[in-house]
């Protein structure tokens, strides 16, 4: 299910085309002096970039964007899809596909993570086709389909963009047999 329905010319025989949505998170500037992959999160703001306006992706920086606000996805038990950068995009040296998989089950609208890999300046304009959505088979046996039928994961349902959720560090360390993981601070 794609809603509201994309235009037939969104459409190919592979692909659906995913307009770029009007909700953002930007990286904390000046950026952080690293970024710990534990519970705390990373200090993001929330933008609201209103229809006909743009957001400036200054190069080399990256910023989490909602596919579309226009397109909510949920996809069946037996389809996994795949959103890659639309190549009229990519030719401005901006990428989407950093984490580019759709589990079977997925339903809610997509967090891009968009990178301006460029050296000049990109306007996001919210309401372009900046990606396209593949859909592909999944072939899954009768207990694959009962144990898939219960919706879990770190993003299920999101109309907004969402920062990363991690697991507690001492938690994934326990798993390689890491008792005290080292912890930075930061400076006050």
């Amino acid at each position: 299910m794609v809603t509201p329905l994309p235009m037939v010319e969104d459409w190919s025989g592979d692909a659906v085309n995913l307009r770029l949505g009007n909700h953002f998170l930007l990286p904390q500037s000046p950026p952080p002096p690293f970024i710990a992959l534990n519970e705390t999160g990373l200090n993001q703001t929330r933008v609201h970039v209103p229809w006909g306006e743009y957001l400036v992706l200054p190069p080399h920086h990256t910023v989490l964007g909602s596919t579309p606000t226009l397109e909510f996805i949920k996809l069946p038990l037996d389809l996994s899809g795949q959103i890659l950068t639309r190549s009229s995009i990519a030719r401005t040296f901006v990428i989407i596909e950093t984490a580019p998989w759709i589990h079977p089950g997925y339903r809610g609208c997509l967090t891009l993570e968009i990178a301006n890999v460029s050296n000049t300046p990109v306007l996001l304009h919210p309401g372009i086709p900046i990606g396209q959505l593949l859909l592909l088979t999944v072939d899954l046996t009768d207990t694959e389909k009962e144990e898939q039928e219960i919706l879990r994961g770190s993003y299920i349902g999101p109309t907004f963009p969402e920062a990363p959720t991690f697991k507690p560090l001492n938690e994934q360390l326990r798993k390689v047999g890491v008792r005290h993981p080292k912890v930075p601070v930061l400076p006050s």
